[in-house]
């Protein structure tokens, strides 16, 4: 109807006794009524009983209607509603629609006091051939150090050489380069890569690890007097 409003709510998700939920979708219901039509005054606030009982209404009815249709201890399980609130033009409630109950099973819970990024070793080693005379060498002794340093500069061991000097033809010996730009990633060999791969390459090297303490890990209750009821339907 053109003087009917509505809008769209959501409790959050409480345990699944009835004053819990009682009370999470009282103060939703309530709640968006006053804060979308208190400016209406009087005329709101005559409503004021007839919202509150068909609010209590509505929550016993959701209640009783899973109560009777499931055969779970609702108050071992968590519960949330969503639903859409109809109203008159000064705030009455008039009806709701749309309404979806959803049961959610807590089978347990991981409490973590802290995390810490561990890196193992102290630099990843890096060392490029080019040539002086190459295009794709010069693009690539560009960009590299650029990479490096957006990742922390202090996190390598960095070196260059010059494919055709003395020092450069015996690194390429002994790291069998054969061609240039030529970057090596610890004993990675990557000749002329783009961007994309050689970013990567360079993350992918990072030795990390995960130091974790205060980890605790707790299985529900009875959670297989939960869920035997489930398997029987």
């Amino acid at each position: 109807m053109k003087n009917e409003r509505e809008l769209e709510i959501r409790t959050t998700i409480v345990d699944g006794n009835y004053e819990s939920f009682k009370a999470a979708l009282t103060r939703s219901i309530l709640g968006v009524t006053y804060r979308k039509f208190k400016r209406k005054g009087k005329e709101f606030y005559q409503h004021r009983k007839h919202n509150e009982s068909v609010t209590k209404r509505i929550c016993d009815w959701f209640y009783e209607y899973l109560r009777s249709k499931t055969r779970l201890n609702l108050s071992s399980l968590k519960i949330k509603t969503d639903l859409t609130l109809r109203w008159d033009r000064s705030g009455k409630i008039i009806g709701f629609k749309n309404a979806t109950v959803t049961i959610y099973l807590k089978v347990g819970e991981l409490k973590v006091q802290e995390l810490k990024i561990h890196k193992k070793r102290e630099k990843v080693k890096i060392d490029l051939f080019y040539s002086e005379i190459d295009v794709s060498s010069q693009k690539i002794r560009e960009l590299l150090p650029n990479i490096l340093k957006t990742l922390g500069k202090e996190h390598f061991d960095y070196r260059e050489y010059d494919f055709l000097s003395k020092e450069g033809i015996e690194m390429a010996k002994i790291y069998s380069v054969e061609r240039v730009p030529t970057v090596i990633i610890d004993n990675m060999i990557l000749e002329n890569p783009d961007e994309k791969r050689l970013r990567s390459e360079i993350e992918n090297a990072f030795t990390l690890s995960i130091l974790s303490s205060g980890v605790e890990f707790r299985l529900e209750e009875k959670i297989g007097d939960i869920i035997k009821p489930i398997l029987k339907v």
